[in-house]
């Protein structure tokens, strides 16, 4: 049976069931969930439970989840929820550990009114228990200065959200932006009344301080860490980033944990550039090694490698379907070459049909592990893990 939310993220007439009057159980432990081979980290102290909000991108779900138990399993309690591409979580940590998170696009304060209407949400209990709740994540990230508040809701031109968001943005003593806020507070419709969501940050989490320098098809953080988690890594692997573009992946890894060697390949210095720029502020230049070669004809020995990854090429800006499913078939053997027995070789593209066009071909001396599809800037990527199998 689902376990009912704290009593403190409900805001509404008392329910008469018993059960709603439970709390969760929040394990408390001097340890906190580890990913096998992944650096220690030390445990959040115990806080407040508060119940967040975790959206990732639709499709990666799973990661997300897996993340939160394997760093903080003993102080979350998943929430199940209806919504797609969220994960719904009490915890009892401190707050300003859920920031760590590497898959987690948006991270969200959510609490829960039982109103049929938004209006009501103007009534002065209802008021200051959403401005409680964006003060509490305006206090996860200290040093952020916001410009504005901006309601995310259906209608919200209207005038009874007009009226709401000025009178917020009046208790906190900032403006009501509603285009250009950057304290962003989502309303919709729940399964008992409305979710009220407070957004921590001024930015989505997903967005990389890091990131100084974007180049063409440059993978958002969150995807990158996705491919990470998928690549198994451990603390001993040599890793190779194939077509390294903007060096998300290979920082990503980085920021994963430890690892033997750090390499990073592209056929175009604009590219290595980047990759030099955004690892230089990410403050891991001098662990990641650069090299400009071509992925059909790379300059190391046989079985150097543990984990590779690649973020294919795709679309007419890039290559023509033959040319590319040419560069597939090169660039698969050519791995297979540098990549040890047993190792793992994560490739992503939204070129669907030139991998299905080298099935056979491509996985010859591979084993497939798994594949996955998810959405990203408005397309559909694939992703697939392969196993060097001979």
């Amino acid at each position: 049976m689902a376990k009912r939310l704290p009593s403190r993220r409900q805001t509404g007439p008392p329910s008469n069931s018993r059960a709603s009057k439970k709390r969760p159980t929040l394990r408390r432990s001097t340890k906190s969930g580890q990913h096998k081979g992944r650096p220690k980290r030390s445990a959040p102290s115990g806080g407040t439970p508060n119940l967040w909000v975790g959206t990732a991108l639709p499709g990666l779900e799973d990661l997300l989840k897996g993340e939160l138990d394997q760093r903080f399993k003993d102080h979350v309690t998943h929430v199940p929820h209806s919504k797609g591409g969220e994960c719904h979580f009490v915890f009892g940590g401190r707050s300003r550990a859920l920031l760590s998170l590497r898959l987690c696009h948006v991270l969200s304060l959510r609490r829960d009114f039982r109103v049929a209407r938004p209006r009501t949400l103007l009534s002065p209990e209802h008021l200051a228990a959403i401005v409680s709740d964006l003060k509490t994540v305006m206090e996860v990230t200290p040093a952020e200065k916001f410009t504005g508040l901006r309601l995310d809701a259906a209608g919200s031109d209207s005038p009874t959200m007009q009226r709401l968001g000025s009178q917020i943005a009046e208790k906190l003593s900032l403006p009501f932006a509603n285009d250009t806020g950057d304290l962003v507070l989502a309303l919709r419709p729940g399964e008992t009344g409305w979710e009220v969501l407070s957004r921590v940050g001024a930015r989505p989490l997903g967005t990389r301080a890091w990131r100084k320098v974007d180049y063409r098809g440059s993978l958002s953080g969150t995807v990158a860490a996705a491919l990470v988690e998928l690549s198994r890594p451990a603390p001993g692997d040599r890793f190779l980033n194939l077509m390294c573009g903007s060096g998300s992946i290979l920082i990503e890894r980085l920021k994963w944990g430890r690892a033997k060697m750090m390499v990073g390949v592209d056929n175009i210095p604009q590219a290595l550039d980047a990759s030099k720029h955004n690892s230089t502020a990410a403050g891991l230049r001098d662990r990641i090694k650069l090299l400009r070669a071509d992925t059909r004809a790379l300059p190391f020995a046989e079985a150097s490698f543990d984990r590779l990854c690649a973020d294919l090429p795709w679309g007419q800006s890039i290559g023509t379907r033959e040319s590319n499913i040419s560069l597939y078939r090169d660039t698969f053997a050519e791995a297979h070459r540098i990549c040890r027995r047993g190792g793992k070789f994560v490739v992503l593209t939204q070129d669907h049909r030139s991998l299905d066009a080298l099935e056979g071909v491509v996985e010859r001396g591979w084993r497939l592990l798994g594949e996955r599809s998810f959405a990203q800037r408005g397309f559909r990527s694939r992703c697939r893990v392969y196993e060097r199998s001979d």
